[in-house]
């Protein structure tokens, strides 16, 4: 019996709690006024004897529910005492109701029973979360709502069994409602468990099809970049270029469809720096300028003379709205051609900031379709998927960054006559930057250990870095690697995270630990995850630098040349063998 009563003080009090700390300034202000009209009837000894306990228990309530208001559990044993006050707080209420009831005066009885009602109407309201809460807090107004009127009332006869009657009614009512209340809150709350098990378990999903597609993605357009790095002749370097197109569509769609996902769980941090947005916008052109000869369009950024040299944002998401807009104008677009637009905002037209517009001469669309533009995974019609492909997450991943910006995008456009996009961003004007050193091409004469489980991606890794300039060895797991750390000496490692035998999270601990090779080998992380807060994770664990799969060439040596300028000389060590003998 004694447990189950403990097993009642569990953290839906706790959502009571929360609740009554909130309207604490409405129940004091109905005390005050309670023991005012007291005062006025009765006295003043009356009214402050009773406001004095309706305070102390408010104090005490008040004391207890302290780490509720700092947004932490309460112990059992505070739960226990918050009932404790609940139940002294019910029990100050109803002995106002019962001095008002025996005055004897018809306006005091129906006074006292308003009390009572209020009081279960409060307990009805707030408390139905927790049983115990409703208990304590409910059972004493419900049963001086009966006693009173049948005990104390003076009637007798029909009109007290009537009196009975409608009373035990309304009880039961009441009683019922409190019942429907909490089955409510209970679905409500194995909703809301359902819900965060459900964005979990779409979190995990998300994680390992992103690492199952980068995984070969990496094999596929590392290959490709290591080819066409070799002499090939002008066909087999258009074979090369459209694999690497293709595989970068690819890789846009699965970003997509990831960052879609990052925003709505709020789990997307915007990095902000100086950069420039006319050398921005000139990328984005000439990134996509191989497709608008294609079919025969004119692709033109113009940045009108009054764009600020520098602008202060995050560099890659407003690279990212740029390349979507551009990208979805040359979908639709047959004839004519693509402009990209960049001025200064006015000061009138959102307190300054930068607007770029993205116009075409495309096919347009009707006011139907423009309602849902930019809702994800919805298109202008259930044909464009099958005409002009795509996942329709690209509008919608434009307006949430604006948002998340504190900028707007919106849309002009008819049917036959083409859209033009425009978005404001409020990125203010930057002071001039060191020129930042370019990103080597090669490396120094260096022995670099390569460890992953895929053929494939070791190939990947040994054409890069050879090509680089530096000596490459490859192991199949983390074990493997380690025991090549004891007897050689490298100066860097390339980990890949997930492993047979032993993974890289585990081997980079027994590495910092001293079990093999030098302690303070930089490591380089290799994975094909892509979720938030990954880089933080793993650099936390022991690595020095990550890089996603598929690996960027140009990234990758970046980042070897990074973390050995970040690491203080030291001697290499020597071989444990040779320090044995």
């Amino acid at each position: 019996m004694i447990a189950r009563a403990w097993s009642l003080l569990d953290d839906r009090l706790d959502a009571v709690a929360a609740t009554a700390r909130q309207v604490f300034g409405v129940r004091m202000a109905v005390g005050c006024g309670a023991a005012l009209l007291t005062a006025y009837v009765y006295g003043p000894a009356w009214g402050g004897g009773w406001f004095a306990a309706f305070a102390a228990a408010e104090a005490w309530t008040r004391f207890m529910t302290r780490p509720v208001g700092r947004g932490e559990a309460m112990s059992r044993r505070q739960r226990a005492a918050y009932m404790v006050s609940m139940f002294g707080s019910s029990v100050i209420w109803a002995s106002l109701a019962a001095l008002y009831w025996f005055e004897g005066q018809e306006p005091f009885r129906l006074a006292a029973m308003a009390i009572l009602a209020g009081m279960m109407v409060h307990a009805q309201g707030f408390s139905f979360r927790s049983p115990a809460a409703l208990a304590a807090l409910g059972s004493t107004p419900a049963i001086m709502w009966f006693v009173l009127p049948v005990g104390f009332g003076g009637f007798s006869g029909s009109p007290l069994v009537t009196l009975t009657l409608g009373l035990a009614m309304l009880l039961c009512y009441v009683a019922a409602s409190a019942r429907a209340n909490m089955r409510t809150a209970s679905a409500l709350a194995d909703a809301q468990r359902t819900a965060e098990e459900a964005n979990e378990a779409k979190s995990a999903f998300l994680a390992m099809m992103s690492h199952e597609l980068r995984t070969p993605m990496n094999g596929v357009l590392g290959m490709a970049r290591a080819l066409q790095r070799t002499p090939l002749d002008p066909r087999q370097q258009g074979y090369v270029d459209t694999i690497l197109r293709s595989g970068d569509g690819l890789m846009a769609i699965l970003n997509d469809v990831l960052d879609i996902s990052k925003i709505e769980a709020g789990r997307m941090d915007l990095e902000v720096g100086a950069f420039d947005l006319k050398v921005l916008g000139d990328q984005a052109v000439e990134l996509w300028s191989e497709i608008a000869r294609s079919k025969g369009l004119d692709l033109i950024c113009d940045a009108a003379p009054d764009l600020p040299a520098l602008v202060l944002g995050d560099e890659t998401r407003v690279r990212q709205i740029v390349l979507n807009l551009i990208s979805n104008a040359l979908k639709f677009t047959e004839t004519g051609g693509v402009t990209l637009r960049m001025r200064a905002a006015p000061a009138a037209d959102g307190d300054g900031g930068v607007e770029l517009v993205v116009s075409d001469t495309g096919i347009g669309m009707s006011p139907d379709q423009l309602q849902a533009l930019f809702r994800p995974y919805a298109q202008a019609d259930a044909s464009t998927a099958r005409k002009f492909g795509g996942t329709g997450l690209g509008l919608a991943i434009c307006r949430k960054l604006c948002s998340m910006m504190g900028g707007e995008i919106g849309v002009e456009s008819q049917p036959g006559d083409g859209s033009s996009f425009r978005v404001w961003l409020p990125l203010p004007e930057a002071e001039p930057q060191a020129a930042e050193t370019a990103e080597p091409e090669t490396l120094p004469t260096l022995r670099i250990l390569v460890a992953d489980d895929n053929p494939i991606n070791q190939a990947v890794a040994r054409a890069v870095l050879e090509a680089a300039g530096a000596d490459v060895e490859c192991a199949s797991d983390g074990a493997q690697a380690l025991e090549r750390l004891r007897v050689d000496a490298f100066d860097v490692v390339l980990m890949d995270v997930h492993m047979p035998i032993m993974d890289g999270i585990e081997a980079v601990g027994r590495l910092r630990d001293g079990q093999a090779g030098r302690p303070d080998t930089p490591v380089v992380a290799l994975t094909a995850d892509a979720m938030p807060g990954e880089e933080a994770r793993l650099k936390a664990l022991g690595f020095d630098a990550l890089q996603h799969k598929p690996v960027q060439p140009a990234a990758l040596i970046g980042a070897i040349a990074d973390v050995l300028n970040a690491r203080p000389s030291a001697p290499a060590a020597k071989p444990n063998s040779e320090a044995a003998a």
